[in-house]
């Protein structure tokens, strides 16, 4: 029987953050305003309220930026793509999965459009067998039923499989939810007691590839 290893997309096996800072890093100097991207993304929850033009609404007043928040959202989603890129070891640690007989999907909460070019502009369709975006599905992470379907359509059972992610809740949560094993991305974070428990902290998305390709 196949076994199976199911990603997170943004910042699990790409580097959002890091794209989203180099974004607003163009925008502030195209706009000639001042202000450090790095501390607003790091912040951005200070500016969340519900919906994706809310973050980008307090970037119009972090910034002082003269420009619409819905404008500055429809040029985020057409320029992300372009500023992605695959953490570190990503393809070749996918490449290692598939030449061990893993079965590897990609499950993402989001929007079908705009993680399926996410996925596309940085190569990683290629590398996996299955891709499961909420928006598409009708699913959101740590529902179950998203995991169920990675599962039926890579042919490969939940039960002693992997779930690798970079959110407590979605991630860790759900796969926790259907017998996975888990592992998280702390990103420098710390794990609080009354969180959901990963069974495993990394790092780095390397050492999720070392740690699967570790067990029996």
């Amino acid at each position: 029987m196949p076994r199976l290893a199911l990603f997170d997309l943004d910042d699990t096996l790409i580097s959002s953050k890091d794209a989203f800072v180099a974004w607003v890093e163009e925008v502030v100097a195209t706009q000639d305003a001042g202000g450090d991207a790095r501390w607003f993304v790091d912040n951005e929850h200070i500016f969340w309220t519900g919906t994706p033009e809310d973050a980008f609404r307090g970037l119009v007043e972090h910034f002082g930026l003269a420009a619409e928040p819905a404008e500055l959202l429809a040029d985020y989603r057409e320029r992300m793509v372009g500023l992605l890129k695959p953490y570190d070891g990503v393809l070749d640690g996918l490449e290692a999965l598939r030449d061990a007989g893993w079965r590897i999907g990609i499950v993402t909460n989001g929007f079908g459009h705009f993680q399926n070019a996410k996925i596309d502009a940085v190569g990683l369709r290629a590398y996996v067998d299955v891709v499961c975006v909420s928006d598409v599905e009708g699913s959101w992470k740590p529902e179950s039923k998203i995991f169920q379907l990675a599962s039926e359509r890579a042919g490969a059972p939940l039960e002693g499989g992997w779930m690798v992610g970079d959110s407590l809740v979605s991630d860790i949560a759900g796969g926790n939810g259907v017998g996975m094993h888990t592992a998280w991305l702390r990103h420098g974070r710390v794990l609080a007691p009354e969180d959901p428990q990963p069974e495993h902290i990394l790092k780095n998305t390397a050492e999720a590839f070392e740690l699967i390709l570790s067990r029996p």
